[in-house]
């Protein structure tokens, strides 16, 4: 064990014995490791860099086999959607032959496939030979073939006679379609869009370190070309400059370090770079700064903007932008900042700089716009419907389940659930120890726009425990969520916690830092901040989500206190990760007289003050449900 971890572990069991001590090994034996970013770490160069962020193995999303040419970056990003098999000019029928292929999609790649087809795809001899075989073997077998010009609209020419040998084009500049349909004398063009990879880009957090820097920038400066892209990083890049920080300040990635001066940082910028990352270590730096800044190469198009933008956003870190039509499109002033002027830069960027809140709020919008529409699960979606595919993939459905022994706190169980936006959702209610009046209650739940209802009651004697197995047995969703009948769940939660099921990977998910509300004080406080986007193993028992077939695999203990705990300590055990996500969106309420005892769950208000920040006085429902 490291020195560090040993220190760890006698620090946790001097402050709170041997209990605490256990409950720290169950956590790091349970927790899914990532790299610490609070270090100093640098290269052979001495210049700065991280470890490399680790990628997820997980089975593709599609049952698909397509035959690709892609840069790294693609490679990476659309492996998680489909079986890609990575083709050369010298095996490619090699390859295909043994099997079929439901797809070729081939990008604008410079350097394709690790530069397998470098000068294949563009240049004085391009298209060559293999890549006009290649989509020749294709078009004889029906496979259909798509291009994709991600390098619109500069380099449209560059690549046009290669994009005519293709059954399907798609452009990341929507205002080049009307070109393409001119040139290829077909309308079989369509527009993809940069996105996320949700499963690498996402908000799971380093071991230490998050956003411990202060301002980020990665890319390289053009002093020959992209006069309008030179005039944004001289004005983005000179406010962060001058943005006073108490930490690192502006720190510039700069991807020809050393190279062609063309490309080089000019002074007074030069003394702000400090290394070059190769994609894998970018991945752990886009996690480990307050702000990243992004320019635009093409500054008119209404389509096309930065991965970056959407890679950085989904990591959990805030986005400030030069103007750009394209962004304009895809988010919102209040998901990605555009500063117009080296006045508006400054003022962003300190108060983002020095504002948690602002940060995390920022991102969090941001990131469920990616979820809902800008992942590459989308984009391969969009890939298919032009290649005239079927392979659609179904929102999971959700079913809360709410076991409750209060008629009183029916009608806020049915506003709760009803309430729940972007998720096909029903309630699975047990009432226990009492004789609902079923038909008063589908009729209330379908003027509320509720239409999946389904009732259960159990008598009083039968164990909490056993009451979710009920219900859970009795669920028709493909996910579902334990929620309390009095707690306080906005209008996203359930889709936030779906959309994290995705991009974590974790077979349960839920909340251990979360807002919690005392009602015999009127304030509101924030339980665990050190544990939201972590593994672990706890979570809130409402905030409780997973796959249907994993909570039938794993029973909730047939008890009537600790079936929360008692059920994760059984998925944990098994090998199953446990996730915890975002605080928002959910707030656990004790009105009780100060003991908790109107609650299942007993807890006094003073432990829970003395181990929790206090937030804020009142509900102040509008700072959570986000």
């Amino acid at each position: 064990m490291p020195v560090r971890d040993v220190r760890r572990a006698l620090w946790h069991l001097r402050t709170g014995g041997v209990g605490q001590l256990r409950t720290h090994l169950r956590r790091t034996r349970t927790t899914v490791r990532t790299p610490a970013l609070d270090g100093e770490l640098r290269d052979d160069a001495g210049r700065l860099t991280f470890e490399p962020w680790p990628l997820p193995q997980r089975a593709p999303r599609r049952p698909l086999r397509v035959a690709v040419i892609l840069d790294d970056f693609s490679l990476l990003a659309l492996g998680h959607e489909w079986e890609q098999v990575v083709v050369t000019p010298m095996d490619w029928r090699r390859r295909l032959e043994p099997g079929a292929v439901d797809l070729l999609f081939v990008e604008s790649a410079w350097h394709g496939n690790h530069d397998a087809w470098q000068y294949h795809l563009t240049g004085s001899s391009a298209p060559r030979p293999p890549l006009v075989e290649l989509v020749a073997w294709c078009r004889e077998r029906g496979v259909p073939t798509v291009f994709w010009n991600k390098e619109d609209p500069v380099h449209y020419a560059d690549f046009l006679d290669t994009a005519r040998l293709f059954d399907h084009v798609l452009t990341t500049d929507v205002d080049r379609v009307p070109a393409y349909r001119r040139d290829l004398g077909h309308d079989r063009v369509g527009v993809l869009p940069f996105a996320a990879q949700q499963s690498v880009h996402n908000p799971v957090r380093p071991a230490r370190g998050h956003q411990a820097r202060d301002i980020a920038f990665a890319g390289m400066y053009f002093a020959h070309r992209y006069p309008e892209r030179r005039a944004q990083m001289d004005l983005l890049l000179g406010a962060a400059d001058t943005v006073p920080t108490s930490g690192t300040g502006l720190e510039i990635f700069s991807r020809y370090l050393g190279g062609d001066e063309r490309y080089q940082f000019p002074a007074p910028l030069d003394r702000r770079v400090v290394g070059s990352l190769p994609y894998d270590r970018m991945l752990s730096a886009y996690r480990a700064y307050k702000v990243f800044l992004n320019v635009n190469s093409v500054v008119t198009s209404p389509s096309m903007c930065a991965r970056r933008i959407f890679e950085i956003t989904a990591s959990g870190t805030p986005v400030v932008s030069a103007p750009s039509p394209a962004i304009e499109h895809f988010f919102t002033p209040e998901m990605v900042a555009q500063v117009a002027t080296p006045e508006q830069a400054r003022l962003t960027l300190r108060a983002l700089v020095r504002s948690p809140e602002l940060r995390d709020r920022t991102v969090h919008l941001a990131q469920r716009r990616i979820w809902q529409e800008h992942t590459y699960t989308h984009r391969v979606g969009q890939v298919l419907a032009q290649a005239g595919l079927d392979s659609p993939l179904r929102a999971p459905s959700v079913s809360a389940l709410v076991a409750t022994n209060r008629p009183g706190q029916l009608a806020h169980v049915l506003a709760s659930v009803a309430g729940q936006v972007g998720v096909d959702v029903e309630l699975v209610l047990l009432a226990h120890g009492f004789e609902p009046d079923v038909a008063d209650l589908r009729a209330r739940a379908a003027e509320s726009g509720l239409a999946g209802v389904e009732v259960l009651t159990a008598p009083t004697a039968v164990p909490l425990g056993e009451c979710l197995n009920t219900l859970a047995r009795a669920a028709g969703g493909d996910v579902v969520a334990k929620m309390d009948d009095d707690d306080r769940y906005g209008a996203h939660y359930l889709a936030d916690q779906v959309h994290a099921l995705d991009y974590s990977g974790g077979d349960v998910v839920g909340k251990q830092a979360h807002f919690m509300y005392l009602g015999s004080r009127d304030v509101t406080v924030l339980r665990s901040p050190e544990r939201e986007h972590r593994f672990t193993d706890f979570v809130a028992g409402p905030t409780i989500v997973a796959r249907r077939e994993l909570v039938l695999d794993h029973p909730f203990p047939a008890v009537g206190r600790g079936e929360d705990t008692g059920f994760l300590r059984s998925v944990v055990a098994s090998g199953a990760s446990v996730y915890s996500a975002d605080r928002f969106n959910f707030i656990q309420v004790r009105n009780g007289d100060g003991t908790g005892h109107q609650h299942t769950w007993q807890a006094n208000e003073l432990e829970i003050l003395a181990n929790a920040d206090v937030k804020y006085y009142g509900e102040n429902l509008s700072h959570v449900m986000v």
